[in-house]
C-alpha cells in the first residue's frame, strides 16, 4: 500500500485501478499533436531552466 504525507493508506488495488482509467487517456493526449507541441514547449522551458542552473 502506498501511504501518504498524512498517513493514509491507499490500497494498491486502488492505485492500480486509477492507472488503468487514466493511462489510456494520457496516451492519447500525448500522440495528439497539441500534445507533442506541448511536451516539446516543456522540454525547451527544461532545457532553458537547466541552463539556468548550471550557471
Amino acid at each position: 500500500m502506498a501511504k501518504d504525507d498524512i498517513g493514509m493508506e491507499i490500497p494498491q488495488q486502488e492505485i492500480d485501478s486509477l492507472a488503468r482509467l487514466l493511462l489510456p487517456k494520457i496516451r492519447e493526449f500525448f500522440d495528439s499533436e497539441e500534445g507533442q507541441r506541448e511536451f516539446a514547449e516543456w522540454k525547451q522551458r527544461q532545457a532553458q531552466t537547466d541552463t539556468k542552473e548550471a550557471k
